[in-house]
């Protein structure tokens, strides 16, 4: 199992809000945080270019990601820790 923190980004006009959070998983992390976004905001449409998933009045994509160690994963309790359900 492998530690990782990310951003879901979330297109609101041209406002982008960003979403951090941390999630663990032993594929890839790139893969595992596209899933979440794809849900982060209820049903969205398949993304046409392949990076924005549309929920009619926003946007939302993936942002950056970053492996850490399991001792700093445990220690960060301000990020929203999300669970994926796929």
């Amino acid at each position: 199992m492998k530690y990782y923190i990310g951003e879901i980004e979330t297109y609101i006009g041209e406002t982008m809000v960003s979403t951090m959070i941390k999630f663990k998983t032993d594929g890839d992390p790139a893969e595992y945080l596209d899933a979440l976004v794809a849900d982060f905001w209820g049903e969205a449409d398949e993304p046409e270019d392949g990076e924005l998933y549309d929920f009619g009045d926003k946007m939302a994509g993936i942002g950056e990601w970053q492996e850490v160690d399991a001792d700093t994963f445990s220690k960060l309790t301000i990020i929203v820790e999300l669970h994926n359900v796929r």
